[in-house]
């Protein structure tokens, strides 16, 4: 018996040895993962510092309202001098016309219509805007087409008489049925898409006189495919049915 408790007791300080130590180590663990360092909330430097030159969605600083440009910051066209009266008609020659003036105000451009200038505007144009409003500006783009609401037509009076300034605003802002386009199009290329919507306008409109003979003769081609494509077209229709 005695035996037995000496087996016990050295038993039991054992196993309190222990049961002390685990104690000890597993505190001392606890310890260091609760000091570990760390940030508080709101604490300086807890926060992710955002990139640089980002900006919040809808402040962008370059989305402002179409500007009210200064007419003697933009120059207009050199126009050619005119004829002296005394000056013999050419037979068959194209009367000179003279290039129409930038246009200077709310209903001005922030640079000089180029070449350039309208080709890019004309692809963004085709990318962003002719689905819906049409390769013509007419509003028979294909959605329009497809059930979707009509917009107006570039050509309607309201909207040839409306100036640069409202065009941008509506591609900023959106209008309607329209969303804003200030996602998908820079400001820039907002200008130069206005531009090219301006020679829409101007197209549909143009005087024969104003055009020179290599123009007509391409006009006169193109109104021929067109002649033929919807002459087959039709006969192909009465065919079938």
């Amino acid at each position: 018996m005695s035996k037995s408790k000496s087996m016990s007791r050295v038993g039991k300080a054992l196993l309190a040895a222990l049961t002390t130590g685990l104690v000890v180590i597993g505190g001392g663990c606890r310890q260091d993962m609760h000091d570990n360092p760390r940030y508080e909330a709101y604490e300086e430097g807890s926060h992710r510092e955002l990139p640089e030159g980002t900006v919040a969605r809808g402040s962008l600083a370059m989305n402002p309202a179409a500007p009210k440009l200064d007419s003697a910051k933009v120059q207009p066209a050199a126009t050619p001098a005119a004829p002296t009266p005394a000056a013999p008609a050419v037979p068959g020659a194209t009367p000179a016309v003279a290039p129409p003036a930038t246009p200077t105000g709310e209903d001005g451009f922030p640079f000089k219509i180029t070449k350039q200038i309208l080709d890019r505007g004309q692809n963004r144009f085709n990318i962003s805007c002719l689905p819906c409003h049409g390769a013509l500006g007419d509003g028979n783009g294909m959605i329009a087409l497809r059930g979707i609401r009509k917009p107006p037509s570039y050509h309607d009076e309201r909207l040839r008489k409306a100036p640069t300034s409202y065009y941008y605003d509506v591609i900023t802002n959106g209008f309607g049925a329209m969303s804003n386009y200030a996602d998908q199009l820079t400001p820039e290329d907002r200008w130069k898409v206005i531009a090219y919507i301006r020679v829409l306008q101007m197209s549909q409109r143009a005087e024969g006189a104003v055009l020179t003979d290599e123009d007509r003769k391409r006009l006169d081609e193109a109104e021929k495919k067109a002649s033929e494509h919807g002459g087959g077209h039709q006969e192909g229709m009465s065919n079938h049915e």
